[in-house]
């Protein structure tokens, strides 16, 4: 990146000079903890465990490490997929590493300031960051939004910054609002303007319209005043064309199948209609194609104290030949993800109640399933629970019946404690 401004901040050998009194979010006095180890932040590799040079942003073992808390200490370090410690548990909170191959952890009490450290332990500044409008994130052109701090406390500024050589670089602006870069490069800055990776305007400040976000080259926005007095939404691109307009609900993201969902309606980046919820058994979408290939559909059946739910594609074929029934279940927050889909699904049973397929319309249980509908395995069976998404490395996290937290496999053996 070539930012005809900014800040450098350089990669300091901060020794021990870490008793930090922060006014971006301590009170006046309130020292941070410094994470153990060897002199200029170095913190010992937990007797040699590795990791790797490999990034996937899928994947749940990022770089060959994900974040663990010790049970004994309850604080928090990174272990490789075989449950070694590599960096060791000192943190008070840890975050993934990401593809600039640095993560943010807190060394103090306060869960509002965070600092950055790379897979070595050691750490890239003695700034402190905390979260503005999004959260503390680096997109997938390395840049991170956020309020940064100078060790004594003395805040920067809120804006844009990013590792470049062995240094911080920050991009302050002056706008009350702006949000974090898209996939694809772009930013909204105060509702108005869009800005691409250089911190240049790709469309100009605008009166007219309120915008909202960035994603797939699609800009969603609000129009402020209609001739006929409601409100209408619709996508721009990012030259500030207008794309698709007279929307009556504000649309979401594009995924990068080129579809997203507006209110009950899937369309594509034509404004065609794909798929209308009014057309199948079910009454709203409650999810989006982020990170999936299938979006939720629920038939909010309150009276029943829960709903039946399916998921559908982008042509609007069913993942589950019947519906899935669960209670209280209305908020999408079930998922298929990696080829997987873990939680409650219409299944067929033998005599002796053993499942044996997907596809009944009487019994629900929660299995994992592929989408081939094999079954993988039955939690219940494996002693776990709480199973979540699984990531494109193969592993989930979960609990134990005793609520112990647990990462399992594709087979839902249990790999580590976390």
């Amino acid at each position: 990146m070539n930012q005809k401004t900014g800040k450098r901040i350089a990669m300091a050998a901060l020794g021990g000079l870490f008793l930090l009194v922060s006014a971006c979010g301590q009170s006046g006095g309130q020292s941070q903890d410094t994470p153990s180890g060897s002199g200029g932040g170095q913190v010992s590799a937990g007797g040699g465990a590795s990791y790797t040079d490999t990034y996937d942003p899928n994947a749940l073992f990022q770089y060959g490490m994900t974040p663990a808390k010790d049970s004994e200490t309850g604080r928090y370090g990174y272990k490789n997929p075989q449950g070694e410690w590599v960096l060791e548990p000192q943190y008070t909170f840890a975050r993934d590493f990401q593809v600039n191959g640095t993560a943010f952890v807190r060394t103090g009490s306060n869960k509002d300031e965070f600092r950055l450290i790379d897979r070595e332990g050691n750490f890239v500044s003695d700034y402190i960051f905390m979260r503005s409008f999004d959260e503390l994130a680096f997109s997938a052109n390395g840049i991170a939004v956020g309020t940064v701090c100078e060790a004594d406390g003395t805040k920067l500024g809120t804006g844009y910054f990013y590792l470049e050589d062995g240094e911080i670089v920050f991009e302050p602006r002056e706008e009350e609002s702006f949000t974090a870069f898209s996939d694809d490069g772009y930013a909204v800055v105060d509702n108005k303007a869009v800005i691409n990776d250089q911190f240049e305007y790709v469309i100009e400040p605008q009166e007219d319209y309120f915008l909202v976000h960035v994603s797939n080259g699609m800009v969603s926005f609000d129009v402020k005043d209609t001739p006929k007095g409601y409100s209408e939404y619709g996508y721009m691109d990012t030259e500030g064309n207008i794309v698709i307009r007279g929307l009556s609900t504000r649309g979401g993201p594009f995924a990068d199948n080129g579809i997203a969902v507006v209110g009950n309606q899937f369309i594509d980046k034509s404004g065609n209609v794909v798929f209308d919820v009014a057309d199948s058994p079910y009454s709203t979408i409650t999810s989006n194609f982020n990170n999936t290939d299938w979006v939720e559909v629920s038939a909010h059946l309150s009276n029943r104290g829960g709903t039946d739910f399916n998921f559908v594609n982008a042509e609007g074929e069913a993942f589950f030949p019947t519906s899935a029934y669960e209670h209280s279940h209305t908020d999408g927050s079930l998922a298929i993800k990696n080829g997987v889909y873990v939680g409650p699904a219409p299944v067929i049973k033998d005599d002796q109640g053993n499942i044996t397929g997907i596809g009944g319309a009487e019994d629900y249980a929660t299995v994992a399933v592929n989408e081939d509908l094999e079954i993988l395995y039955v939690p219940y069976d494996k002693g776990i629970q709480n199973v979540g998404a699984y990531y494109s490395d193969g592993y989930a996290k979960a609990e134990t019946e005793e609520e112990q937290r647990v990462i399992v496999d594709l087979e839902g053996n249990i790999v580590m404690e976390y």
